[in-house]
């Protein structure tokens, strides 16, 4: 299978998983809604229902921010903490909702039920721990080598050197270089996980080992099956940012009866347009899974590409 052809098998497998779809989003929205729980506590006994209040539904004041902080000695960085821990709950959790999400690609003509998806995520469950672990070590191993490594020497390499867009050059260079080398760790372990799904019984360091040769051998398609819906995914949110009128959000207040329901008005179609934005994303992904298991099925010698549900018979009138 061409990869042209597998990226339109993954688009239309990701038409038929709006259930997991939903899943993955109503999943991460509870994380960021635990995550920001504290901090609008923690700002709604600050302000109670003040004048500032109704301030702050337009953006964070720095002045008020300073105060804030000043008065709440050790808030700001409480909540931090309470993001950074929320954030690293959410890699184990996305990665063992993967397992479900690509049970259903194997056999989307089956249909989607809750329950059989939540049973498929936990027979995968803790492969795809282990193979988090293993990614997580890869990670560490590309920012120790290109961030700190070569970029360190390459900063004391030109400590000295009187042209600083040369400089700019080189270290310009080496963030591509990690970028690079973290979207490449991201590709094989992508692979890997539809490796253990795919092939029932694989370990994670097996279907990890198995997928770097894969890509590795492949790489021009598998590359190309992986970024482009990936990439439709980061031009929605260009779009976002392009098609929201920011100048009408940011307009000031005029006197009158509209004023005390303009601004929560604005915030909340705001929030809701930020959620389609997040649940296409969440699409997007799942069409990047569907791709990628079409290309590396049609590759896989006795393995079908999933196939999309036999269209309804209209029964004669």
């Amino acid at each position: 299978m061409t990869s042209g052809a597998a990226i339109k098998q993954g688009f239309r497998l990701a038409r038929r998983s709006r259930g997991v779809v939903w899943i993955l989003f109503l999943t991460n929205l509870g994380l960021a809604a635990l995550a920001a729980l504290p901090i609008y506590r923690g700002i709604l006994r600050f302000t109670g229902y003040s004048l500032m209040s109704q301030e702050l539904v337009r953006g964070l004041s720095a002045d008020w921010l300073t105060d804030f902080a000043i008065n709440n000695p050790g808030a700001l960085e409480r909540y931090a903490a309470v993001i950074t821990l929320v954030g690293l709950l959410a890699i184990p959790v996305n990665t063992v909702l993967a397992g479900g999400v690509l049970c259903f690609l194997r056999d989307p003509a089956a249909g989607f039920s809750l329950g059989g998806f939540f049973r498929d995520t936990a027979r995968y469950a803790w492969r795809l721990i282990r193979l988090m672990i293993l990614g997580l070590i890869c990670y560490w191993i590309v920012l120790r080598l290109l961030n700190q490594g070569l970029s360190g020497h390459l900063g004391e390499w030109t400590h000295d050197w009187q042209s600083d867009r040369a400089v700019f050059w080189l270290q310009l260079g080496v963030s591509i270089l990690l970028l690079l080398g973290l979207g490449f760790v991201n590709l094989v372990l992508d692979y890997a996980r539809l490796k253990l799904v795919m092939e029932d019984g694989l370990s994670a360091a097996c279907a990890f080992f198995s997928s770097l040769g894969f890509c590795l051998a492949r790489f021009r398609r598998a590359a190309t099956v992986y970024i482009l819906p990936t990439l439709c995914g980061l031009a929605l949110l260009g779009l976002y940012r392009l098609v929201v009128p920011w100048s009408v959000i940011n307009a000031p207040v005029a006197e009158g009866t509209w004023t005390q329901y303009r601004g929560p008005l604005l915030v909340a179609l705001l929030f809701l347009v930020q959620q389609v934005v997040i649940f296409g994303r969440f699409w997007f992904r799942v069409a990047t899974w569907g791709s990628e298991w079409s290309y590396y099925a049609g590759t896989r010698p006795g393995v079908a590409p999933p196939a999309p549900a036999p269209a309804e018979i209209p029964s004669p009138s």
